[in-house]
């Protein structure tokens, strides 16, 4: 164990929380930060300026997560919006391209479909079985391609692509490259200055509320002026006939902050950064070594990469009755996460060896007994 369970809510009855992947207990420190923004929300404009300064202070902790300037960070309601924000700053003509994997995530799939109403040839690059591969999504780009969105770490398998050979790759391409690292911020190492745009949403393995982080490389790509603003975007002529947009990444939030949300996201970096990302990945590794073999010797399909390089937090097997499966772990106290046509086992700093026992005793007495064809089939 590296954190202690009794740090979260909802764990103290002797559940087993393997599903930190679609979302994690909260923090009992967020009690006290609840508390806190109450107290500010009720302190007039003295307060208001407090929440403001709550968020500089969550921007400075995202500066030693990404590695960009704490300026470089805008603070917004989902990931997807970071995503949409980007996409709304480039000018589209007839004939452009975009690129994703089929087994991406939809925030990026979605959006980069919703372009072809704009004459933007969607390339939608197949994936070889569950496994995505960096050189044919820097296969599919050319000259006109604009943008390239990938998840650092999948939602469907688990995987972790190689974020610094894809942006190498690009390197002498004027292609913006869009890093989702929602199953990878707070778990994994995030080098935000890889990509032009980093986005995440913050209720993962961040173990805050549903919000989102958007992260701009203002050194790599200075020329970001997105369409959606408001006036938290950047600031009027004297007349008021003309705006100018912050120099940092302020310009991406249009409005207020979800401040509550910036005072839970506080709690939990406050919480997960003494601990550092590079322990909690090695304590995430030799769980997800454990739980990967162990699977595989119950004859599941595993569609996670076995090498520890390869994935993060999220172990996940190919299954038909994936919903059923995980109805029926949840009865026995045993929290995993569907959809897909796969089951999907998460680890974070919380978990243990027991966790992983439990889920194979689970299983050996019956939740899920054997594999037929390469698919797991219940008796």
């Amino acid at each position: 164990m590296l954190a202690p369970k009794s740090d979260f809510i909802g764990l103290e009855d002797g559940r087993v929380h393997l599903a930190t992947g679609g979302q994690p207990p909260l923090l009992k420190a967020h009690r006290s930060a609840f508390e806190a923004y109450a107290a500010d929300k009720a302190a007039g404009a003295a307060g208001y300026q407090r929440h403001w300064d709550v968020g500089l202070q969550v921007k400075e902790r995202l500066a030693a997560l990404t590695g960009l300037p704490a300026g470089d960070h805008a603070l917004i309601g989902s990931a997807s919006e970071g995503i949409a924000r980007v996409l709304s700053a480039v000018e589209w003509q007839a004939g452009d391209n975009v690129v994703v994997a089929d087994k991406d995530y939809a925030s990026g799939r979605h959006a980069l479909l919703r372009l072809q109403s704009l004459g933007v040839e969607p390339r939608v690059v197949s994936a070889r079985g569950w496994r995505i591969e960096v050189d044919d999504l820097q296969a599919a780009c050319d000259a006109r391609t604009r943008v390239l969105y990938v998840s650092q770490v999948t939602s469907l398998t688990g995987q972790r692509l190689d974020i610094a050979a894809l942006s190498a790759g690009l390197a002498n391409r004027d292609t913006v490259l869009i890093v989702d690292a929602s199953h990878a911020l707070g778990v994994v190492p995030v080098d935000g200055r890889l990509a032009d745009f980093t986005v995440s949403s913050c209720y993962k393995y961040l173990c805050a509320t549903q919000s989102g982080i958007l992260a701009w490389n203002r050194a790599r790509r200075p020329d970001f002026d997105p369409m959606a603003v408001g006036w938290a975007s950047g600031s009027d002529a004297p007349d008021g006939r003309a705006y100018a947009p912050h120099g940092d990444a302020r310009r991406a939030q249009a409005g207020n902050s979800n401040h509550l949300d910036v005072y839970l996201l506080k709690a939990s970096l406050d919480y997960l950064m003494p601990y550092g990302v590079d322990a909690i990945a090695r304590h995430v590794a030799g769980l997800g070594e454990t739980l990967h073999r162990g699977l595989t010797e119950r004859g599941l399909e595993l569609i996670t990469p076995a090498p520890s390089a390869e994935r993060a937090g999220n172990i996940a097997f190919a299954h038909a009755d994936n919903a059923d499966i995980v109805q029926r772990a949840a009865d026995a106290g045993i929290h995993l996460w569907d959809g897909s046509g796969r089951v999907r086992c998460s680890v974070h700093l919380f978990n243990t060896d027991d966790d992983i026992a439990r889920l194979f005793a689970w299983i050996d007495a019956g939740g899920i007994k054997e594999a037929v064809r390469g698919r797991a089939i219940e008796k």
